[in-house]
């Protein structure tokens, strides 16, 4: 088994909503979830999960604290076969400006919504439970 660790956000609005990101995995399927990604060489962990939530949301976002606000981990199979052991740290983060129109194209569509419906429209159990103990 193989070890993988990203960074993400979980980006608030001035009202409260958070934003979402929508892709498709391998399977053709349509998975909602929070912004997240790997570091570049030398970068830190503030700056990978700032850097990639920027990009796959087309926001500008500030980091609220130093630590992350919550975690996910699973295991899935790669595509050549190992068993990989996945974790993501995901820090808190305000919209400070930014447009959702303007995310990359790893990302199909962004939206901010409100806790409730964000919280229903997460595909993974693990990231709605994070986000609901971060948003209580």
């Amino acid at each position: 088994m193989r070890n993988d660790f990203s960074m993400g956000g979980v980006v608030t609005d001035s009202n409260g909503r958070v934003a979402l990101i929508r892709t498709t995995n391998s399977r053709g399927e349509s998975i909602w979830g929070l912004p997240k990604g790997h570091p570049k060489a030398g970068e830190t962990p503030h700056q990978t999960a700032v850097r990639e939530t920027e990009e796959e949301t087309g926001l500008r976002v500030s980091l609220v604290g130093t630590d992350p606000a919550g975690s996910v981990e699973y295991v899935f199979r790669a595509g050549d076969g190992i068993q990989v052991h996945k974790r993501v740290d995901f820090y808190r983060m305000r919209m400070t400006g930014g447009d959702i129109s303007t995310h990359d194209d790893e990302v199909e569509e962004v939206a901010l919504l409100e806790p409730a419906a964000a919280l229903q429209r997460l595909t993974y159990e693990n990231e709605r439970l994070m986000l609901e103990r971060i948003l209580s």
